[in-house]
């Protein structure tokens, strides 16, 4: 774990949140001669986790547990790591299509079939969600240690991006 750094920020408008840069790119950082594909990878899901912390974090904290659905669903791996960079425990829920879902939800509270998003909840959500799968303490004093150095080296970017930009773009 955390062998290298991955900033996820792969989009060409750059980013967007937890801060809004659209000069903001992608990188690996930390890269020596012993870094395999495999190394890479695992970066790669690393800096996805860590970039969920850091929206988490702006936004005023990371929430006692993190619900996931879609493709992230399918990596027992992927859940592991975002409860070891979290802190919290990550569970799944079957419910398909939930963007949708949480849409009729809120039609369906706004028109009076529940009295609140609470009651909802418990009757569309709770019953579909699988146990808690709690952080792996090791991975979690690990990725706490390296947290720091995430963000240090995200917000250092900030003034290289600007000139990568400016050069015509030559990079992003």
């Amino acid at each position: 774990p955390a062998r290298a750094l991955y900033h996820p920020y792969i989009s060409e408008a750059g980013e967007r949140g937890p801060f809004l840069d659209p000069d903001a790119r992608a990188r690996f950082v930390g890269l020596d001669a012993e870094i395999r594909f495999p190394d890479l990878m695992r970066a790669a899901v690393e800096g996805i986790c860590y970039a969920a912390r850091d929206c988490y974090e702006a936004m005023g904290g990371v929430p006692p547990e993190i619900r996931l659905t879609g493709g992230a669903t399918r990596s027992s791996e992927i859940r592991r790591i975002l409860a070891a960079v979290t802190g919290v425990p990550v569970r799944v829920s079957g419910r398909e299509e939930a963007g949708a879902a949480g849409a009729a939800m809120m039609a369906a509270v706004a028109n009076g079939f529940y009295d609140d998003m609470k009651t909802c909840i418990a009757e569309w959500v709770a019953p579909l969600l699988e146990s808690p799968e709690v952080p792996d303490l090791s991975l979690e004093k690990i990725y706490g240690r390296v947290w720091p150095t995430y963000r240090a080296s995200r917000d250092a970017m900030g003034p290289i991006w600007a000139a990568l930009a400016g050069e015509g773009g030559a990079i992003g």
